[in-house]
């Protein structure tokens, strides 16, 4: 938000409030009147979406430098997921009571919230393409490369630097984004750690050969 200026960062200062919470704690359920928007600062919140058949997907864990809840603050419509906290986490919640005023720096925050509504949009659009797809393997690849992106780090292994992905990304994460349990993601990462693909240590999942993963993300077995 930095990048907005200083006439912009005063406008909105008065909107913005810091919320702190436990982990496992709800941030807003999915269809909740969209009041504010959230800015990650410290831990990670999962985001969740329940279809008409009552079935629980998870679409994405937002990591700290992220926004989340933009998605209804432009049609005055409730959220369109839940939230939920990983772990202790610190929000900045913007109040969007200002989205009617007519000012300069009003149409410049608009324009910067528009500019997150149409990231969430990409981030959505990602995780569709995941889900559809017609088999695990290529659901979960494509979701293990999708976090890596989104929120993966690096770690030294064996002398050399990879990405991976820490403790907060669970197995069962995993087979509720990749639409498998979690047994089977279990059976198919200690598979791929036999292959040689990744690496299970200390609950990291580290990424040694991003090339054959990707790959994996067309396969057909």
């Amino acid at each position: 938000m930095a990048e907005l200026g200083r006439e912009v960062i005063d406008f909105i200062r008065p909107h913005l409030s810091v919320q702190s919470y436990h982990a496992n704690n709800v941030v807003y359920f999915q269809g909740d009147q969209t009041n504010s928007l959230y800015f990650v600062t410290r831990g990670y919140v999962r985001l969740s979406y329940i279809s008409e058949d009552g079935t629980v997907t998870l679409h994405s864990i937002v990591p700290p430098g992220r926004s989340f809840g933009e998605a209804g603050a432009f049609d005055n419509s409730g959220f369109v997921d839940s939230a939920f906290t990983a772990t202790q986490t610190e929000l900045i919640a913007l109040n969007l009571g200002w989205l009617n005023d007519l000012s300069v720096p009003a149409a410049k925050m608009q324009a910067y919230v528009a500019r997150l509504i149409a990231r969430r949009l990409r981030d959505h659009v990602e995780f569709t393409r995941a889900l559809y797809r017609p088999i695990l393997v290529q659901r979960l690849s494509h979701s293990l490369l999708r976090l890596l992106d989104l929120m993966g780090n690096e770690i030294r292994y064996r002398g050399q630097m990879y990405r991976c992905l820490g403790p907060v990304v669970t197995q069962r994460d995993l087979g509720s984004m990749a639409r498998g349990t979690r047994e089977n993601v279990n059976k198919m990462l200690r598979k791929w750690h036999d292959d040689g693909i990744l690496a299970l240590e200390d609950r990291h999942i580290i990424v040694l050969d991003e090339t054959r993963l990707q790959g994996l993300t067309l396969s057909e077995a």
